[in-house]
């Protein structure tokens, strides 16, 4: 199975490399550890509380939380830009601080932006449509199947654009409909591919949901799971774009 292969070489870039992959990822993502940890330990009576408007957190927490977010937005766009240039052109930088490339980046966050919007209308799109279609007439027992049905509509869009994320970061331009094109018959690989990387992610979170820790050991771990899951992530459409566009084996 494609996706599966996909998968595994995605896994095995990261654990033959993994000195390569620190190298590209251990600064830019200790900076997001570092304001995520200033506003846990800042704010931790806060941490993992739902929003309240009756009850509202501190004006603090909440600027810290929206500065936390952006500085790890601007740490997952630096580490994959650096990743997909290493897997695909050989890129790498000596010594830990990976190459700053201001415009690759921000093209990378335009294009990503674009990629989740597309894949939010998919969603969209499928979900009031089976809602429309299956709800009047077999009730709200019914309602999951739309939800799942969006669910899948967004993984295969956001898989099928989503490989001019790497082609821009290796600065080969491609358009949606050149990546719609290319990934032509590849649903059922990318949503493998999608269960695959949310599936692990999620069963490595999975001892926080079964066990109350500290805040700062959560933290911590939380973020140790999102490196992975970000560098499983960034991996695949790497592996994808390098195998269905540029023809590279897996083996």
């Amino acid at each position: 199975m494609l996706g599966w292969k996909l998968f595994i070489r995605a896994l095995t870039l990261i654990t033959d490399n993994l000195l390569s992959a620190l190298r590209v990822s251990l600064l830019p993502y200790a900076l997001a550890v570092g304001a995520g940890l200033w506003v846990a330990l800042s704010y931790p009576e806060w941490v993992g509380v739902p929003l309240d408007p009756e009850n509202p957190p501190p004006q603090g927490y909440l600027l810290g939380t929206m500065g936390s977010l952006l500085v790890g937005a601007f740490a997952s766009i630096w580490v994959s830009v650096a990743w997909h240039r290493y897997a695909l052109l050989g890129e790498e930088r000596a010594g830990w601080v990976p190459a700053l490339r201001g415009d690759l980046m921000a093209g990378y966050l335009g294009r990503a932006m674009l990629t989740l919007l597309v894949a939010f209308l998919a969603a969209l799109t499928v979900v009031v449509m089976l809602s429309v279609l299956l709800i009047p007439l077999f009730g709200p027992s019914v309602q999951l199947v739309p939800a799942a049905g969006g669910f899948f509509a967004a993984c295969i869009v956001f898989y099928r654009i989503g490989v001019i994320l790497p082609a821009g970061a290796a600065g080969k331009a491609m358009t949606m409909n050149e990546a719609l094109i290319a990934t032509k018959g590849q649903a059922q690989t990318v949503v493998v591919l999608a269960f695959l990387t949310l599936g692990v992610t999620f069963l490595l979170r999975l001892p926080l949901l079964i066990e109350d820790t500290g805040v700062v050991l959560s933290t911590l771990y939380q973020f140790v799971t999102g490196w992975i899951g970000l560098m499983l992530g960034v991996g695949t459409l790497t592996a994808l774009y390098g195998h269905v566009v540029e023809g590279r084996p897996l083996d």
